[in-house]
């Protein structure tokens, strides 16, 4: 068996790996991106209601304002827990974004090897056939040297 075919599954089980973390990492940078657009729609609510909230007068009696502190608090502990959520999820795609990176170089390489071995192996085949002529050749004219 020849090195390129040897080193050929290798090669490919590191390419379909970088596909598989490829797609982990697409799953991955849309998890940011639905995170990011889900807490610039909880800090535009909590912008909207602090805005209706003021324009609607300062006839608040003490009830009101205690439950509308207590829901901007309950705003701002969303608005904390989902910039946690959406952090995590940031590290999470530098984290697969690394992993995919350093696969595809090793497929990359593996493929370049796997490439410059069939360079080789052609090149070899290309010699051999070259003095196999050559040696018919040879035998042609001495066989017809014989002969006269």
């Amino acid at each position: 068996m020849t090195k390129s075919k040897r080193f050929e599954p290798i090669r490919q089980i590191a390419s379909n790996s970088a596909d598989s973390l490829s797609r982990a990492m697409a799953d991955a940078a849309r998890r940011v991106a639905d995170l990011e657009r889900q807490l610039e729609q909880l800090e535009s609510y909590r912008a909207e209601y602090m805005q209706a909230s003021a324009t609607a007068g300062s006839s608040m009696d003490a009830v009101k304002l205690q439950n509308y502190r207590s829901f901007l608090d309950r705003l701002g502990d969303a608005k904390r827990q989902h910039q946690k959520n959406l952090d995590a999820a940031r590290a999470e795609f530098e984290k697969r974004r690394a992993l995919w990176s350093e696969k595809r170089v090793e497929a990359e390489s593996l493929g370049r090897v796997v490439e410059r071995f069939r360079k080789e192996e052609r090149a070899a085949e290309d010699r051999k056939e070259q003095r196999e002529g050559d040696d018919a050749a040879m035998r042609i004219s001495l066989s017809r040297r014989d002969w006269s």
